[in-house]
């Protein structure tokens, strides 16, 4: 009965926040490209990816971090994650983010880049005449506080740097959000600002407004257990509206996560892009957690796995980790 009340009201909330798709989606933005620091477009962690994109409304783990940082307040003790993504053009995305609990207030810092290698040459050259690196990446500071027990508000300030073959450009942004926990836990509602800031030369970022809205469930017992409620999550149902703000259309995302055995989970998602050639697709993911053991039986371990195939652009393979200590 919860699950399907869950499940209405994650329906209830994709109804309203796609109802404009028809007269958006033959669009193309105005500002289309103008925007500079594409690499923040990034979505990070594994988990997230897995389910399609739709985490601001759950943000319940370190992953959060580039989602929402008011999700932060989660985070119990201290919590270490990095991803590995495998894209296309031998492009390579990393992301690394830690956080921890200083009695209520929670504080945080991140990295995301995002680097390929490109040839140089003066001539048809089977060999190149040298090769540059090329990319950029954000340094960010997050601090996240709860003012109840039911709302939580967090902000992350961030250095930009962006290395092209002959030009470099640097920047300051800033994100912060929002997450309400109403229905006994049960129910997540998060709002976030994303990348408001500038590059050197007055160039834009990809500024844009995230909502979320994710419904839990977990095992009864989880309320007494000495392990933090999120550990004996059962099900989550989420749903993301992405509306970017400089360069792009809106785009929706909806996943669904199921844990098994308090170890195993299994993950699908799905992207609606409103754009005239719209990225729509689906996302598979699984994740993998468990306690060590000995020396190491106050630390969690977690893996997580996402697949994002695309006929266009090519299959797209996240690869990740959490620890929790």
């Amino acid at each position: 009965m919860i699950l399907k009340r869950g499940a209405v009201l994650i329906a209830i909330a994709l109804l309203i926040i796609t109802a404009p798709a028809p007269s958006l989606h033959a669009d193309i933005n105005d500002g289309a490209g103008t925007a500079g620091a594409a690499f923040l477009k990034i979505e990070s962690g594994s988990r997230p990816a897995g389910l399609g994109g739709a985490f601001t409304g759950l943000a319940n783990d370190i992953n959060t971090i580039f989602w929402n940082p008011a999700g932060l307040t989660a985070v119990h003790d201290r919590e270490l994650t990095a991803m590995q993504h495998f894209s296309f053009a031998e492009i390579n995305n990393q992301t690394i983010g830690y956080a921890q609990r200083l009695e209520r207030l929670v504080w945080g810092a991140s990295f995301l880049g995002s680097f390929t290698e490109i040839e140089r040459r003066q001539g048809p050259t089977e060999d190149p005449d040298s090769t540059v690196t090329v990319g950029g990446f954000a340094t960010g500071l997050s601090l996240a506080y709860p003012l109840s027990t039911t709302l939580s508000v967090g902000g992350t300030a961030k250095i930009i740097s962006e290395q092209l073959d002959i030009q470099n450009a640097y920047g300051v942004a800033a994100d912060v959000g929002v997450i309400l926990q109403l229905l006994d836990n049960h129910l997540g509602i998060g709002v976030a600002l994303q990348n408001a800031g500038v590059l050197d030369g007055g160039e834009n970022l990809p500024m844009a407004v995230r909502a979320g809205l994710a419904y839990r469930t977990w095992k009864e017992r989880a309320a007494e257990a000495e392990e933090p409620m999120s550990a004996q999550e059962v099900w989550a149902l989420v749903a993301d509206a992405h509306l970017p703000l400089i360069d792009a259309n809106p785009s929706f995302h909806v996943g669904i996560e199921r844990w098994f055995y308090d170890s195993v989970a299994a993950r699908v998602g799905y992207r609606i892009g409103m754009n005239e050639n719209p990225s729509d697709g689906l996302s598979l993911g699984v994740g993998v957690r468990r306690s060590g053991e000995d020396a190491l039986a106050n630390i969690d371990f977690q893996f997580d796995y996402a697949f994002v195939p695309d006929a266009h652009l090519g299959d797209a393979h996240r690869v990740s980790f959490i620890t929790r200590f």
